[in-house]
């Protein structure tokens, strides 16, 4: 789900657009699941992940940058300039709900 980039943390992460509301989830196999009210078209999900990833964490948008998967489900972000271990941290802060 998360491992240590040479520019920050990355974070793999299964996007389900069109939800009801907006949550961040980790499943019992450590897949990180992103819930956004976005539909998928013209990269509006895609902007609404990086939105609330960045809102989670308490960090600014332009340091959340999708890397790969833009036009798929799963994809891999980058949180710049955070460890794996302060983002671990942060997640833990905003109490993300384990399915």
């Amino acid at each position: 789900m998360i491992e240590l980039h040479n520019k920050g943390t990355l974070l793999r992460i299964q996007v389900k657009p069109r939800s009801k509301k907006e949550v961040i989830t980790i499943t019992e196999n450590e897949l990180c699941e992103v819930y956004v009210k976005a539909p998928p078209t013209r990269g509006q999900a895609n902007l609404a992940v990086v939105k609330l990833i960045a809102k989670k964490l308490g960090i600014q948008a332009n340091r959340v940058r999708i890397i790969s998967g833009e036009k798929t489900p799963n994809k891999v972000l980058l949180i710049e300039n955070m460890t794996p271990d302060l983002f671990t941290k942060a997640l833990r802060k905003v109490e993300v709900p384990f399915k």
